[in-house]
């Protein structure tokens, strides 16, 4: 730190830097930062391939680099709102022998002139210092990993951590509100909220530079839904102060109100304007003196919520100090309200988007299904994709995936009529060729500009033939029990809309048992989807199609982000219904129908009786009744509840509508007696194994049960 300061002095700079390599990514990630009121050019991340900026040219050659703002942002358009100001930036590398651990980064209020050999000189010996106090703390076990907001200082501030300790200490931050480290940490947050489209995120971004930037003990911002407040987001409050937040009136007396009425900053200590002593974080002495800023959210005219700021006396913050912490009342308040109004239409994009998807896929006796749709990550649009199962007049089973072109409301209007229409058409009793030539015909009479993809499958559960035909589509992989591949409709046709009597053409494949046919949309895997993406898919899942279904669509943490819609329709044919009908047994619940929890537990009676498994009824009992009792409570819908018998185990499923997973939930000594939120717990427990994925609209909560039958 020391090293930075005298830079700063000595070189006439605006700002110094200390960047350190990001493990894992390549970045520069700025651990320490000196700035002078113009030191808010100086960017927090940079990137290490990119050799525009002489940071990264710096690192690769080892050298000594310069560059100019003004060349930089011209390469760069999204870095132009660091260099307001025109600045010549030059970076020493920081290294020890083969190690590499980043650059010192001097930015200087000067456009023509270079530094002189003398100056280059003194950057070149500051950086071989650094380096080799860096090498020290590195081999005495310090942890030299760049916090996520560096350390940021004035010239003239007292003394601060090693740069070793900077990431232990980013929380133990005093800034002057007035300093050039408040204006910077305020100038990020403002760039970084230009690019928020989420509100939990403006949110997030928000608390952690309050915390880690601005030295704040406690922070609370909360939002006006109706005419209540709720706490949207939070950090070192205690439960009391947070309950007492969280569902507020408006009309209500509070500090928090009142900024609001009177759209005002408000300060106070805890134990005035009626304030319990728990309000807020106590500090490590068990002390509760803290200062309370209160902030109102301000867009235009009226306040969307507030923001509670809490600090401890020993930063000695007085009202004239935190005036600029007002600032946040805008910029905060503005953002929010662009945030609120993206999550509220990305939200009914995606209830109009799951309204189109069928409310539950039925399980015919002889076929396994499961499905999956995910929506492009972030976006607002409607998206085009879409698939069906159709049970068919004859007892046979229809499976249908298509995809309009475009993401917008045309395109999902369009999709829509198809659905409609090819279902339509499926139930008069058409084979697939002519529902295709059909919905061929509407598309172009309906004359919409759009064209779509379509792939059907109909399948005869009884003998094992299935059907294929493509408009345009990917084909569908046909994955037979040992592995090998069946070739699907070979001569794919022209995409719906194109021609007005396009020939559509049929392949023909008599399944065997445990064939597992997958159809899907060119969104999950940017095309057709490769065998070999499957079978690692199938590996990994091993016999569970549930599983495979997650595992084919991606979900989980580490998710990449999907710029395109994506939907996934998975049958497995088990064999002729005839045969396999005995042991599959339905029941449908109505949505609200609590009675159906008891009929529930007769139906699992009857059948496990007539199966001779009664050794499993207690058990299967309980399980069923809770998942089922969950689903009612928390799907609001109807119920779909399938029993399947196989020679070695059990298997219960329960779908419903509601697309939000169900949770195990964690239950602390003191909610030991809570009646509810137990109910996975027992699941999980009694058992052999469950799951729960999403279905498209809704989703299935399983579990299977180790079951011999009785001699």
């Amino acid at each position: 730190m020391s090293v930075a300061r005298r830079c700063m002095r000595d070189l006439h700079a605006s700002a110094v830097a200390v960047y350190l390599t990001v493990p894992g990514d390549p970045m520069l990630a700025a651990a320490v930062v000196v700035v002078s009121p113009l030191g808010l050019i100086a960017p927090e991340r940079l990137p290490l391939e990119d050799l525009t900026f002489a940071s990264a040219r710096a690192y690769q050659t080892g050298q000594i680099c310069t560059a100019r703002s003004y060349d930089t942002a011209a390469r760069h358009l999204d870095f132009g709102v660091y260099a307001a100001a025109p600045h010549l930036v030059t970076a020493a590398p920081l290294a020890a022998g083969e190690q590499k651990f980043g650059v010192l980064l001097v930015f200087l209020p000067r456009v023509v002139q270079d530094l002189s050999p003398s100056e280059t000189d003194y950057l070149r010996d500051a950086a071989k210092n650094l380096s080799f106090e860096l090498d020290r703390l590195a081999r005495s076990g310090v942890s030299l990993c760049p916090p996520r907001l560096p350390l940021v200082v004035s010239p003239e501030s007292g003394a601060v951590a090693e740069i070793g300790q900077a990431s232990a200490q980013v929380g133990d931050r005093s800034p002057d509100l007035w300093s050039a480290p408040f204006i910077f940490h305020l100038h990020k947050l403002s760039v970084s909220l230009t690019s928020v489209v989420h509100t939990r995120d403006a949110v997030a971004l928000t608390i952690e530079r309050l915390v880690s930037g601005f030295g704040a003990q406690a922070v609370a911002i909360s939002l006006i839904e109706g005419d209540r407040l709720h706490v949207v987001g939070a950090s070192g409050c205690s439960k009391e102060y947070l309950k007492s937040l969280n569902g507020i009136s408006v009309s209500a007396k509070s500090p928090e109100t009142e900024a609001i009425t009177h759209k005002q900053q408000l300060i106070y200590k805890v134990g005035e304007r009626g304030q319990s002593s728990g309000q807020g974080r106590v500090t490590a002495d068990g002390r509760d003196e803290h200062v309370w800023v209160v902030l109102p959210l301000l867009a235009g005219d009226h306040a969307l919520g507030t923001c509670s700021v809490g600090f401890t006396p020993e930063q000695h913050l007085i009202a004239t100090q935190l005036s600029p912490l007002s600032t946040l009342s805008t910029l905060l308040g503005q953002t929010l309200e662009r945030t609120q109004l993206y999550d509220a239409s990305h939200a009914l994009a995606q209830k109009l988007q799951q309204a189109l998807l069928p409310r539950l896929l039925p399980q015919p006796a002889g076929v396994l299904t499961t499905s999956r749709y995910e929506p492009p990550t972030g976006a607002i649009e409607l998206g085009g994709d879409w698939y069906d199962l159709i049970t068919l007049p004859d007892g046979g089973v229809a499976a249908v995936i298509g995809d309009v072109e475009g993401h917008n409301t045309t395109a999902a209007v369009v999709m829509g009529q198809l659905s409609s229409a090819i279902r339509s058409y499926a139930l008069e009793g058409h084979d697939p060729t002519a529902v295709l030539y059909r919905a061929n015909r509407l598309l172009v009479d309906l004359e919409t500009d759009h064209f779509a993809t379509c792939c059907c499958v109909w399948l005869d559960p009884d003998t094992g033939t299935a059907q294929v035909v493509s408009a345009g589509h990917p084909r569908p992989l046909i994955r037979t029990a040992d592995g090998a591949y069946l070739v699907a409709a070979a001569d794919v046709g022209v995409p719906l809309g194109v021609e007005a009597n396009p020939s559509y053409q049929a392949s023909v494949h008599t399944l065997e048992p445990a064939t597992l046919l997958v159809l899907y949309t060119d969104g999950l895997s940017g095309g057709e989807l490769a065998q070999e993406t499957l079978e690692a898919a199938v590996a990994a899942s091993g016999d569970e199609l549930e599983m495979l279904g997650d595992r084919l669509m991606g979900s989980g943490a580490g998710q990449a982000p999907r710029a395109d819609d994506a939907a996934l329709l998975l049958l497995r044919y088990e064999g002729p219904s005839a045969e396999v009908k005995e042991y599959i047994r339905r029941l449908h619940v109505l949505r609200h129908d609590f009675q159906g929890v008891r009929r529930t537990r007769h139906f699992l009676t009857t059948c496990l009786d007539g199966w001779h498994l009664d050794s499993l009824s207690d058990s299967a009992e309980v399980l069923a009744s809770e998942v089922v009792t969950n689903a009612l409570v928390h799907g609001d819908s109807d119920v779909d509840v399938c029993l399947r018998r196989y020679p070695d185990h059990l298997r219960v499923e329960v779908r419903d509508s509601d697309s939000h997973p169900a949770m195990l939930v964690d239950l602390g000594p003191d909610e030991d007696k809570a009646e509810g939120g137990r109910g996975l717990v027992i699941v999980s427990a009694l058992a052999s194994s469950w799951g729960n994925s999403p279905s498209g609209r809704g989703k299935t909560v399983w579990f299977e049960m180790d079951a011999q039958e009785a001699p």
